[in-house]
């Protein structure tokens, strides 16, 4: 049986890709060029010649502030896009995975989110991907994987930013007014292929790295695991920042439920994921 990947081009699409081929599944990926979400005819067609048991659905706009700027185009590709998906699955009886974001919650927590807890998004992109989580949810069976804060081989992420700029000896200065789980596109890839692979109920399903920190501690991280632990890294607030749209200010994951589908098997510590992030990267 074949595993159809969405969003193949990009960083998370890429990393289920190669954990499916290390593990021996037949998998195809679709980028956004050769499977547009928006175009439900497309969509209808792909996947009823495809036939997958199970579609993993990476494809998204995660422009962040991109999205607070073209509303109507996050939630025709987030939302609406989703929704194709799911309708597409539900015709040819395919399980589906939905790849959703923290950006779904306030950052008001003090206490890592569950799956259950009040969802109240603060940017378009946040309120795009609710809807697409929402689309997923009315058919059972579906689940949705929320995650945070990826990085991962290829294309651009937080640490390849934060070693170019400490490389190129440019100032660096990194908010420290929010706290999340940098979570490894290589690791989460390996969680979403065992929900799509398991028996588990449908529904919400939080995956992130464990541990947590704030960008500016992240950043620190990276450097010193890199060597260039000499290099300062100033910190600055959201607010002076000045980015379009709003963050959570906390966003840690609950991920216990997940770990239990796994036989209890969380994902690996982000510092963990990090190290190996930067072999492959050095």
């Amino acid at each position: 049986m074949t595993y159809l990947v969405t969003g193949a081009g990009g960083q998370l699409g890429r990393a289920v890709l190669a954990e499916a081929q290390r593990r021996g599944l037949s998998a195809i990926g679709r980028s956004h060029t050769e499977l547009p979400v928006e175009d439900a005819d497309v969509v209808h067609r792909q996947l009823a010649e495809i036939r997958p048991k199970a579609v993993l659905h990476c494809a998204a706009w995660t422009d962040v502030d991109g999205c607070e700027g073209d509303p109507e185009r996050a939630e025709l590709i987030n939302g609406r896009g989703a929704a194709r998906v799911a309708e597409a699955c539900r015709e040819i009886r395919a399980r589906l995975v939905y790849v959703s974001t923290d950006f779904v919650f306030d950052g008001q927590g003090t206490r890592p989110y569950r799956e259950d807890d009040p969802v109240a998004p603060l940017s378009v992109y946040g309120q795009s991907k609710l809807a697409g989580e929402r689309a997923v949810l009315e058919y059972p069976g579906f689940a949705v994987a929320r995650t945070s804060w990826l990085f991962g081989p290829g294309g651009r992420n937080f640490p390849k930013a934060i070693l170019a700029r400490a490389k190129s000896g440019e100032p660096l200065r990194v908010v420290n007014d929010q706290t999340g789980s940098p979570t490894l596109t290589l690791d989460l890839a390996a969680a979403l292929l065992d929900l799509a692979q398991s028996d588990a109920p449908g529904g919400v399903y939080h995956a992130a790295n464990d541990g947590s920190c704030t960008w500016h501690e992240f950043a620190q991280q990276i450097l010193a695991r890199a060597g260039l632990g000499d290099v300062t890294v100033d910190t600055m607030s959201s607010a002076a920042l000045g980015r379009p749209a709003a963050r959570p200010a906390y966003s840690v994951l609950d991920c216990s439920k997940l770990a239990a589908v796994r036989g209890g098997k969380g994902l690996p510590h982000y510092l963990d994921g990090l190290d190996r992030y930067l072999a492959t990267e050095s």
